[in-house]
């Protein structure tokens, strides 16, 4: 099925949005109670005599500030799913449009060493690869089953599925493969699938790590620096996965 990596983006900035809320909210109660507790104390009473009705006020404030938060956050959740109940009710009655012009990938085996990975025993693997020459293949990672469905319209959900399936299954074979390669220290064989993966749009965040390796293990530093840049293009939620890997290998030889 089609990912839901844009779903997911939007359910964790509300969550972050509601904890960072909430955050400030009891970062700003203590902020007053130790002003509170300054006042009192350069008018030289007692502390302890007045602490239980700073306490009281601080709860009260608190629940009113954590009540507020609460409101707030609500009413942006109500307002997000009446957002997609009614994007998704546009979407089920969106006509099929045409799809036999998007950008599919062809899995070209030409450029790949195919069969160099199956003198060295991986022919299981590159077998399961080369049953994708002849399919179609997206990647549709940034967008929803609601997306597609109102630009494509539904009836075109399930072979935009299959195409997505298809691309997936592929980027994870090439990902296995190359994590053998390396394993069996064949670093230059692994590095043209690595390559090759990231080319056709992989964010598996192993794949631009490996391979960051082999280039800073070489020295190579125009093309890891190439391959940090091709990092800050991916818009997906292992982007920053991605950006902490590659800086590790960096610091590691400091």
């Amino acid at each position: 099925m089609v990912s839901y990596k844009a779903d997911t983006k939007r359910v964790i900035t509300m969550a972050r949005t509601k904890t960072m809320q909430i955050i400030a909210d009891i970062s700003f109660c203590f902020f007053l109670l130790l002003k509170l507790i300054i006042i009192i104390t350069s008018k030289g009473f007692d502390v302890m005599s007045y602490a239980s009705y700073v306490l009281i006020i601080l709860t009260l404030l608190l629940g009113f500030l954590m009540y507020r938060a609460n409101a707030v956050q609500n009413k942006r959740e109500s307002k997000e799913k009446e957002d997609f109940w009614d994007r998704e009710l546009r979407a089920s009655f969106t006509r099929r449009a045409d799809i036999s012009n998007l950008d599919y990938i062809t899995l070209n085996t030409d450029t790949l060493p195919i069969k160099e990975a199956e003198q060295k025993g991986f022919s299981d693997i590159t077998k399961n690869i080369l049953y994708y020459t002849d399919k179609k293949l997206l990647n549709l990672s940034d967008y929803s089953n609601t997306d597609l469905k109102l630009m494509y319209g539904p009836a075109n959900l399930e072979e935009l599925s299959e195409y997505d399936n298809n691309f997936n299954q592929v980027i994870r074979l090439i990902n296995k493969l190359s994590t053998k390669l390396i394993e069996a220290d064949e670093p230059e064989l692994a590095k043209s699938f690595l390559e090759y993966n990231i080319s056709i749009g992989s964010d598996i965040s192993s794949d631009f790590e490996m391979l960051g390796s082999i280039y800073y293990s070489k020295n190579d530093m125009d093309s890891f620096n190439k391959l940090s840049a091709k990092a800050e293009e991916i818009n997906s939620l292992s982007q920053n996965l991605i950006k902490l890997k590659l800086n590790n290998i960096k610091s590691a030889d400091k």
